[in-house]
């Protein structure tokens, strides 16, 4: 009796000492799914503006072109500002003049990962090409492909790559090769 006893309290120990195990195990689940939602949304708010854009906007640098996309999207004739900020480690939209509003917290791209990159009919990056001006990058564009990468507090990193066609760019003029 005694002996059942003792193997009895020491199991239900063992079971006690393991409830916080899994709970921080499912808190750190729940919280990666969030995570990977969170970038879903954003990525498809990001899309249905890239597909909307007519046109893209100029921006002030070839450099610039890598954390941060504008443009002017139909058939509202607004202007949106998407802004990846490695500092802060957010990606922001902005609507017109209005103030930018935080779409996505925890981006881990960092200056060595752009989050935008623009390519034309050819399929050629046009920020990576050494004759690319600010003015060519916008006018060529045909597909942008967004990378995000994105790492809470308590949840694993989760990252994706996705690319859109500008709905609204008229298809390339020349052959390619």
């Amino acid at each position: 009796m005694m002996i059942s006893s003792t193997l009895t309290l020491v199991i239900v120990i063992m079971m006690i000492t393991m409830i916080p195990s899994f709970g921080k195990a499912e808190t750190s689940t729940i919280n990666s799914a969030n995570a990977a939602a969170n970038v879903r949304s954003t990525l498809l708010a990001l899309q249905h503006d890239i597909q909307s854009a007519n046109p893209l906007e100029t921006l002030p640098t070839v450099a610039a072109y890598n954390d941060e996309l504008q443009m002017t999207i139909q058939p509202s004739n607004t202007l949106i500002t998407w802004q990846y900020d490695s500092s802060t480690m957010q990606l922001t939209r902005q609507s017109g003049t209005a103030t930018p509003e935080v779409e996505l917290t925890g981006v881990t791209n960092g200056t060595s990962l752009p989050v935008f990159r623009y390519y034309d009919h050819c399929a050629i990056n046009q920020v990576d090409e050494p004759q690319a001006t600010a003015a060519s990058i916008s006018g060529a564009t045909t597909v942008l492909q967004v990378t995000v990468s994105v790492a809470n507090l308590n949840s694993a990193p989760y990252g994706t790559t996705t690319r859109v066609s500008i709905m609204n760019a008229p298809p390339g003029a020349s052959r390619c090769g």
